[in-house]
């Protein structure tokens, strides 16, 4: 097993794919905030991140000669796919754009410090490799 190819750091990564996917969309929102009949839309970080989870272990290559090169393990298949949602039915305006800056802004903190805490958490898997190879020493 490589040593960053554990499940901890693949869990990681996709959460901070999923993170910046809902970044995107959020950011999206509140530049749009002022356009006549935008809908405001989110991404469902918990079914998002199921969901890349499940897929991870999706392509998985095979021989289908015997002159082929073996491929180890399951094949990388990108970003996660994230479950976005756009509402639909309540507008909050006249004009029909039904964006809250101030709800958005707050999903933007929210979101934010997740990201956060799952890039201090790949920080700290690397600190403990850093220690490991100084072999105790800092």
């Amino acid at each position: 097993m490589k040593i960053l190819d554990g499940p901890t750091m693949r869990t990681l990564e996709t959460a901070l794919d999923v993170a910046s996917a809902r970044h995107q969309v959020i950011s999206n929102n509140v530049a749009h905030v002022n356009t006549p009949g935008f809908k405001a839309a989110d991404v469902d970080f918990v079914s998002s991140l199921e969901q890349a989870m499940a897929g991870r272990g999706g392509l998985a290559g095979r021989a289908t000669r015997a002159g082929h090169l073996p491929i180890p393990g399951p094949a990388s298949i990108g970003p996660p796919l994230v479950a976005q949602r756009v509402d639909e039915g309540v507008s909050m305006r006249v004009d029909g754009n039904s964006v809250d800056i101030d709800l958005e802004m707050a999903k933007m903190a929210e979101n934010a410090t997740m990201y956060n805490t799952f890039a201090q958490l790949v920080w700290s898997k690397f600190s403990i490799l850093k220690y490991v190879i100084s072999e105790g020493r800092r």
